[in-house]
């Protein structure tokens, strides 16, 4: 209970521009998955485009984004630095999401695929800008619960959402049912998510000043901070320049690709298993069970399972909560269960929690100064995979095992993708001690470089 209190103590003193970065990446995330769970049942409704296509219509949108923070979010940071370029993020993402509203009405898939790539660039240049934010305003001692709000903000943004998401989606599905609207229930809640973009790129382009953005970590110096990181370059070994030399890393973060497609399941399966499968008064509520649980857990256990689990290994860690998160799935297995699903939903979280902000943490501190942004894209490389392997086989999947209409055998489904799942925290186990070596013998380097 001390390490946590004093973890939250930490960030009393951290600058504004902090909380600011936090601020915009949680509304942002709010409109962002409030979007994304009904994208693929819009793109067919609206759209006309058919279930398996449209699976592959998110799959490449999301791909797209995380290419985006891979090849672009560092050379923006770069060239504009953390201010401007959240304030072009933002305005990137207002920008795509009126034209992809705009989409049913005019322009059809030819608008969707342009108002995509606007959102692609402004959602993929926003997020590792805003992880090298975070690594910018934080210090050492205050680096972990910086990360963790910063991933616990979006959540927040996210829980916020679900409610509000079903709440407008049934209520604007009966005039829209009845013929008497041509705007959806699926369309209202990405006009909704519209407003809250806009109002996010408001807020924040007028607080967020450059006097503001110039302020320093509280009690460090600013020529101190710039020698600091200056001495931090020239000692770098040359095999920590590029996370593609270090096999380690590699096998580290492509290990966690399996349990990964559970989270790319959250959005492309999920919604519509939800609103197949469950009887009216379930439905109506999928976005309170798929939006909100899992964000609403994140967004209270993060902070604090980090504060409580600090001293842990970080691969520890990661086998604790992969394990966790792959072991919910077998929940499903049996077939729809409201009780069964929710407790999926909150098993699902707890084992996010455990590992999902310290895996931000370790790639942010493995970069060095100045290519942040650059590492925490490579970290998401095999998070690009898992969304593009996804995309193209859930849509199948999902009318074979799970059809809007005829016999269902969902614990089949569910089954496959468990197994799946598992071999994340299997290969971590079976590499444990090859991967804690080379992790050990990077902190007894940065040590000797301190001392």
């Amino acid at each position: 209970m001390k390490e946590f209190i004093e973890a939250f103590k930490a960030l009393r003193h951290a600058p504004r521009a902090l909380w600011l970065i936090i601020f915009a990446f949680a509304f942002d995330g709010m409109a962002y998955f409030g979007v994304l769970p009904l994208m693929k049942a819009f793109l067919g409704q609206d759209i006309g485009i058919s279930p398996a296509i449209a699976s592959v219509w998110v799959s490449i949108f999301t791909c797209a984004l995380t290419g985006v923070m891979l090849f672009v979010g560092k050379p923006t940071e770069g060239y504009l630095g953390i201010r401007k370029s959240l304030i072009l993020a933002l305005f990137l993402s207002f920008g795509g999401r009126v034209l992809y509203s705009s989409a049913p009405w005019a322009g059809g898939a030819a608008l969707l695929a342009v108002s995509l790539v606007i959102v692609a660039l402004g959602e993929g240049i926003l997020q590792p800008v805003a992880y090298a934010g975070v690594k910018k305003y934080t210090t050492e001692k205050t680096s972990s619960m910086g990360f963790a709000l910063l991933y616990a903000g979006l959540n927040f943004g996210a829980m916020l959402v679900g409610p509000i998401s079903a709440h407008v989606r049934t209520t604007f599905d009966v005039p829209y049912k009845a013929g008497e609207s041509t705007l959806s229930g699926f369309n209202a809640v990405n006009w909704v998510c519209v407003g809250i973009t806009a109002l996010t790129l408001v807020v924040f382009a007028i607080f967020m000043t450059k006097k503001v953005e110039a302020q320093t970590v509280s009690g460090v110096a600013p020529e101190k901070e710039a020698g600091d990181r200056e001495n931090a370059k020239k000692d770098a070994p040359a095999s920590g320049k590029s996370p593609f030399t270090d096999a380690r890393f590699l096998f580290f973060i492509f290990a966690l690709l399996p349990v990964r497609t559970l989270f790319a399941h959250q959005w492309l399966t999920m919604p519509e298993y939800v609103l197949r499968s469950y009887p009216p008064e379930i439905a109506d509520r999928m976005e309170w069970l798929v939006g909100s649980i899992n964000p609403l857990i994140i967004f209270l256990g993060v902070p604090t399972l980090t504060a409580l689990t600090r001293r842990f290994h970080v691969l520890t860690m990661m086998i604790v909560g992969s394990l966790v998160s792959a072991a919910a799935t077998f929940l499903l297995v049996p077939g729809p269960h409201t009780g069964m699903l929710i407790a999926y939903f909150v098993i699902f979280s707890v084992g996010e929690a455990l590992w999902s902000s310290r895996f931000l943490e370790y790639a942010a501190d493995l970069a060095p100064e100045g290519r942040v942004a650059q590492y925490m894209g490579v970290a998401n490389l095999p998070w690009f995979v898992a969304k593009m392997t996804t995309g193209f086989y859930s849509g199948v999947m999902l009318e074979h095992f799970v059809p809007k209409d005829g016999p269902q055998s969902t614990g089949t489904l569910w089954l496959i993708y468990g197994v799946i799942a598992m071999s994340s925290p299997l290969a971590l186990i079976a590499a444990s001690k090859w991967l804690r070596s080379g992790m050990d013998t990077k902190d007894s380097a940065e040590m000797k470089t301190a001392a």
